[in-house]
Formats: structure tokens, C-alpha cells, sequence
């Protein structure tokens, strides 16, 4: 459970193209520092964000916020390989010239900033288009012109998303059916909670109607994890919030994300993040200095 904090240059972005995955992919819950991009084109299993699950499919593409709690979880094999594309990026670099763009600045700062905004977009019908720009795109980090085009790639993304989200408003309707939620989705609004208090399984199942076992089994099938895990990493990832935006005391930051014990937290969070909690407050005081 290394590395769960991903920092990466985004001078102005980090991109990776048509990366692929035949064997031994370990996904695990993490978060960057900067907006990602995550365009799908071969592959199957779940995305979880937000207390939320998608499938992975060819022409998925997913936008995860800052610091936003994700993890891809895939079903890897020869014959399913995994394959795609990702952009990591600073939303204040790459987007500098959206103000030209007013209908797609709006739509960056909404899914950058948004509460409960859609995070997966089903581009299935753009595939061809997505591929096209992703190829172009790739090639152009070659030449001169690349940070222009970075800047119109994005616009291109952001289009795409758009219009997507366009044709979900226009098919949405009153008598509209809604899916019912995963196992695992409905824990993990449980837990969203629940993990600041000593956990207890025996009342998580109570309150789901379901068996302790069954918990824990449905769990780690449908995300890949452990509930220990996916709790603990909950409260590491709030606990770096709050070293962030608060000057509380390192006692009391453990205290609030759950840990009785402060020297227990303490290590813990050293071999999550790999610093210490006081060392991790020190350097992101330092960064936006």
C-alpha cells in the first residue's frame, strides 16, 4: 500500500499513451495532485470513485479531481488485456486559454471543483474521433507545437464530455429508472460515515441485512480490496487533508480520522506515504509557498 499519494510533474501535464496491461495488474487505491484523464480502449472491470463503481469498457473515459480517492480495478489476462491512454495534468496550466471558451471552462471547473458530479462518460459512439486526437495528440509532443496542441487536445476532450452529458440530460425524465447499488457502493457510503469511529463490522452487516462473511466477501470481489484496507486508506487520505488545511496538532488530526493511538498513525502513515505526518505537512506548506 505504497505510494497511494502519486506526485507527478504536471509541468503543464503527464501524459501516457495506449499503455498496456497482459498480466499482473495491481490496481490499489490512490490520488494525484493534479486532474487525470483516463481514456479506455481495450479492457474489462471496475473504476471506484466516489463511493461509486463503473465498468470498464472500450470507450469509457473517466475524470478524477484532485486528490480525489480512486482505484482501477481490472480483470487483466492475455486474452483481456488492459489498454489505455492517461493524462495528468494542472488544470491552471493546461486550461490557461479556456476563458476564450467559456462553455468548456465551465465544464473543467465543474469537474474539477464539482460535488457529486459524473466522473465516467461512456464515449463509446466517439471512439473513432478519441482515438484519432489521442494518436494526433501523441505525435505532436514531438514537434514544436506541442504545447498548443496540448491546450486543444484538452478542448477536444472536454467537447466529447460535453456532449455526452448533453445526450444524458436529453434522454433523463421523470420516470427515469435509476440502477440499484452495488454491495459495495452501499458500504462504501457506510464507511464515508463511519471512519472517523472504531469500525465495526458486526454493525456495518446489521444495518445492510447481510452476514459479517458476506461483507467482507462481497467487498473484496467487487473492488479488488479489503474493507481493513479501503477504511485505513480512507483515513490516511483525510488525514493528509486536514495536515493540509489545518494547523491542528498531529494528536489531534489522529484522533479526528480515527486512529486511538498516535504513534500507531504516525507509522502507518510513514509507509503509506512515505513521510512522516509532520514532514508531509511541512512539504506541502513549503509547495504552495
Amino acid at each position: 500500500m505504497n505510494n497511494l499519494f502519486e506526485q507527478i510533474d504536471l509541468k503543464p501535464f503527464h501524459w501516457i499513451y495506449r499503455r498496456v496491461s497482459e498480466e499482473n495488474f495491481q490496481g490499489f487505491y490512490h490520488w494525484h495532485q493534479g486532474c487525470e484523464i483516463l481514456f479506455v480502449y481495450r479492457g474489462q472491470g471496475r473504476v471506484i470513485v466516489n463511493q461509486q463503481s463503473y465498468e470498464i469498457k472500450k470507450g469509457m473515459l473517466f475524470f478524477f479531481q484532485p486528490f480525489q480517492l480512486h482505484k482501477v480495478y481490472v480483470d487483466v489476462s492475455p486474452h483481456t488485456p488492459y489498454e489505455r491512454s492517461i493524462l495528468h495534468f494542472d488544470p491552471l496550466s493546461l486550461g490557461r486559454n479556456l476563458h476564450f471558451f467559456p462553455g468548456l471552462s465551465g465544464l473543467l471547473k465543474q469537474l474539477q471543483n464539482g460535488i457529486n458530479e459524473p466522473q465516467a462518460f461512456d464515449l463509446k459512439d466517439a471512439f473513432p474521433y478519441i482515438n484519432d486526437i489521442c494518436e494526433i495528440f501523441n505525435k505532436s509532443l514531438q514537434t514544436s507545437n506541442w504545447e498548443e496542441d496540448s491546450q486543444l487536445f484538452l478542448m477536444q476532450i472536454l467537447s466529447c464530455i460535453r456532449s455526452n452529458i448533453h445526450d444524458v440530460q436529453l434522454n433523463t425524465s421523470s420516470n427515469k429508472e435509476f440502477r440499484s447499488l452495488y454491495y459495495s457502493e452501499r458500504i462504501m457510503l457506510w464507511i464515508e460515515e463511519h471512519y472517523k469511529e472504531p469500525f465495526d463490522l458486526g454493525q456495518l452487516s446489521d444495518e445492510l441485512h447481510l452476514s459479517k462473511s458476506y461483507v467482507s466477501r462481497i467487498f473484496k470481489r467487487e473492488t479488488g480490496s479489503n474493507l481493513t484496507e479501503y477504511i485505513t486508506i480512507r483515513r490516511i487520505q483525510q488525514a493528509c487533508q486536514l495536515l493540509q488545511m489545518t494547523n491542528n496538532p498531529i494528536e489531534i488530526v489522529s484522533q479526528n480520522v480515527g486512529f486511538e493511538s498516535v504513534s500507531y498513525f504516525i507509522q502507518l502513515f510513514k509507509k503509506m506515504i512515505g513521510t512522516t505526518p509532520h514532514q508531509y505537512r511541512l512539504s506541502q506548506q513549503s509547495s504552495t509557498n
